[in-house]
């Protein structure tokens, strides 16, 4: 009977409070009380930050707008527009259980396991009302195929607006003012939606906290030399990560870096680091991390390898310009290192490598994401050449279906044992 009940009964509680406006509030709430006790006062504000939104999505308190990791989300809180993340959902539908049964439920719909794991459990949840419908779509024609076709098929099904920035291959004077017009266009369209007039002062305030924001990642990258360093990867590729796509241009984003950089400073002050006794240094490749649980970066740190840093975690454009706010950020998307030419993002990593005194480098290959994967074993052997170890890991970010606790082991303690090595 119990069983029975935990089934049935207990996921339709789960959805039913999953959409209340309440439940993100108290979330919010919670959030901060509970991480403040634990001296991760930034977690607080990142979680009180995602829940705000949601609620005020929930709420439909202005227009909602759907954007992918690499939109310009300085250009949508600018506009007054209520964001939602889904790829933030996905991942945290993982780390509570609830991506296998949203998984499920987009594969029953008909979308093929080839789709990246994060748009399936997007899907999956949003057939299952658990994401505020959209008003505007807006997503990037780089990085990410699979999200092109993710946020068509979601603006079909609502019968909203869809836009896809086209951003240019090459970094380009005619590239930036190309992919400009096409931003400038695209905020005249909304604000004529909304009813207003294009309020510049307001834009130029989003950029003006996204550029104050922008200070403080950067003073936490130069902590992160620190040895032991203070940040864990888990961390670093979660919370933060999400704040580095989607807290720019907002006053959470500005407390939430400025909160960290505080944390992370007396921390190394103190000596303290994720990894007491950090014994390797650890670069890690690919935008993403599993979100489900699994030992992957726990393994690495009980064996004293710290994750110190993450290709996403570089802060890779120049300061934006209040005044052109259509072109700093067409140069902003443009400067994106994954973008263009593989050597941009080769040679980054073995910047990092140099920046960081790395001693080994973990590229993560998430199942479907063909854009980071596909120049892996290039970045492999450029690093072999400097006689930098390389462990390209297969897995997946969202699906723990794709994930083996012993295969993984076996692997991580082989690239342990080149670290080991080396020394």
């Amino acid at each position: 009977m119990f069983g029975q009940l935990k089934t049935t009964l207990m996921p339709k509680v789960t959805r039913s409070l999953l959409r209340q406006p309440l439940t993100y509030e108290l979330m919010g709430d919670f959030g901060r009380y509970s991480y403040s006790r634990q001296n991760k006062t930034s977690q607080g504000i990142w979680l009180a930050f995602t829940s705000k939104e949601l609620k005020a999505a929930l709420q439909r308190k202005g227009l909602v707008v759907w954007g992918n990791a690499f939109a310009p989300f300085e250009m949508f809180y600018g506009l007054d527009l209520i964001t939602c993340h889904p790829e933030t959902l996905a991942a945290l539908a993982a780390k509570t259980g609830l991506s296998r049964n949203a998984i499920t439920c987009a594969e029953a719909g008909g979308y093929s396991s080839d789709t990246c794991s994060f748009y399936r459990c997007a899907l999956g949840l949003d057939m299952e009302g658990l994401i505020p419908r959209p008003d505007i779509i807006v997503s990037t024609s780089y990085l990410c195929d699979g999200g092109v076709k993710f946020f068509h098929n979601i603006s079909r099904r609502y019968g909203c607006d869809y836009y896809l920035l086209d951003v240019p291959y090459h970094n380009t004077e005619n590239a930036r003012r190309y992919l400009a017009s096409q931003l400038e266009e695209l905020a005249s369209i909304i604000v004529k939606k909304q009813g207003k007039s294009l309020d510049l002062d307001k834009l130029a305030g989003a950029l003006r906290l996204s550029n104050e924001a922008r200070e403080y990642a950067l003073r936490i990258n130069e902590l992160r030399r620190a040895v032991p360093c203070p940040l864990s990867g888990s961390d670093s590729l979660s919370y933060v990560l999400d704040m580095q796509f989607f807290g720019f241009g907002s006053e959470a984003g500005v407390r939430f870096f400025k909160t960290l950089y505080e944390e992370l400073k007396a921390r190394v002050e103190s000596g303290q680091g994720a990894v007491d006794q950090e014994k390797y240094r650890v670069l890690w490749l690919h935008h993403i991390r599993p979100y489900y649980p699994n030992e992957i970066i726990s393994r690495l740190e009980e064996m004293g390898a710290s994750v110190c840093f993450g290709e996403s975690n570089h802060v890779y454009w120049e300061p934006l310009d209040e005044a052109n706010p259509f072109e700093s950020l067409a140069a902003k998307m443009l400067a994106n290192p994954s973008g263009g030419p593989l050597e941009r993002r080769s040679g980054l990593a073995l910047e990092l490598v140099d920046r960081y005194n790395i001693d080994g480098v973990i590229h993560f290959s998430h199942w479907g994401c063909r854009q980071s994967c596909g120049g892996e074993y290039v970045i492999r052997d450029l690093m072999r050449e400097r006689g930098m170890p390389v462990l390209i890991l297969n897995g997946d970010g969202a699906d723990s279906r794709n994930y083996s606790r012993e295969q993984t082991r076996l692997r991580l303690d082989a690239f342990l044992e080149m670290l080991e090595a080396k020394k």
